[in-house]
């Protein structure tokens, strides 16, 4: 469930574990030090590895979903079943987002914040941190299955790509969608069919504008199935967050274009396409 300060009523008497997401993209040290110059009183900090992406994942990339028992021990250690978990980041984030993502994938409620840290902080609801410091939790085995119903494979992609009543949307920068330029990958371009509506949109004041993508909703409802995706299945969560909300059938492709690039008979778009040219006029 999303909340915010305005809505945060419905959290009813329960303690809450504050799980706090903020990171810094691939960098360990440098997350705990924003964590550390500005600390939230009462949360637990929730790293990037394992809790977000472990190389031992369900898929390729750089960001593989972790298995179901990493996802299920965060679960227990944060007080799932017995507090309300409300997930939260900073401004623009998609940290919060992948989590919230990974604990729906494998079948946990839990809160994604989607306000302001201060807001957050003035709340005088009782406050619990994580039960055990989750450095010291072993993780469980298991690898149940995930739910297919916000999941793709690169085998569903490769499958699916083309088809009319599926749409690929790609969250990454325009010029990176469109090969122009690529900082992190080894190939330029995009999976072919896919249009762009780039992460950027759809935030407004730092959070999610779920309001976005309202004047798209008719031509978004004529499709059966839309995948999300991005570089590595990060920084899509935020968009699969928003059009979820919006009623739409949509799915994350886990190992995004980081994974899609490893097969070579995977081919690679550069430029606009007509389904872009046309989805960009409506997205103005």
């Amino acid at each position: 469930m999303i909340i915010n300060a305005k809505t945060s009523g419905t959290l009813g008497k329960r303690k809450l574990t504050l799980a706090d997401c903020r990171n810094v993209m691939d960098n360990h040290s440098s997350s705990v030090e924003r964590i550390e110059k500005s600390p939230v009183e009462g949360s637990v900090h929730i790293s990037q590895v394992p809790w977000m992406f472990t190389e031992d994942g369900i898929n390729g990339g750089r960001h593989p979903i972790p298995k179901s028992g990493v996802i299920d021990t965060l679960y227990d250690a944060l007080g799932g079943g017995a507090n309300d978990i409300i997930l939260f980041a900073d401004e623009n984030s998609f940290f919060h987002t992948r989590l919230y993502y990974l604990f729906r994938l494998y079948g946990h409620n839990v809160f994604l914040w989607n306000d302001s840290v201060q807001a957050l902080e003035s709340l005088t609801t009782d406050r619990d941190a994580a039960a055990v410091p989750l450095e010291d939790v072993s993780i469980q085995a298991g690898n149940r299955e995930v739910s297919e119903d916000i999941f793709r494979s690169m085998e569903d992609v490769q499958a699916r790509a083309g088809r009319p009543h599926v749409l690929l949307i790609d969250v990454r920068s325009r010029n990176r969608y469109l090969g122009v330029e690529e900082p992190i990958d080894s190939k330029k371009g995009h999976i072919p069919s896919a249009i762009n509506i780039p992460l950027s949109s759809i935030h407004r004041d730092g959070v999610i504008d779920f309001g976005a993508l309202g004047y798209m909703k008719t031509e978004l409802e004529k499709y059966r199935e839309i995948i999300v995706y991005c570089g590595s299945g990060m920084s899509a969560t935020p968009m699969f967050v928003l059009l979820d909300e919006m009623g739409l059938p949509v799915k994350l492709y886990g190992g995004s274009f980081s994974e899609w690039i490893t097969d070579s008979d995977n081919a690679v778009a550069t430029g606009d396409t007509r389904l872009n040219e046309r989805m960009g006029r409506i997205h103005g």
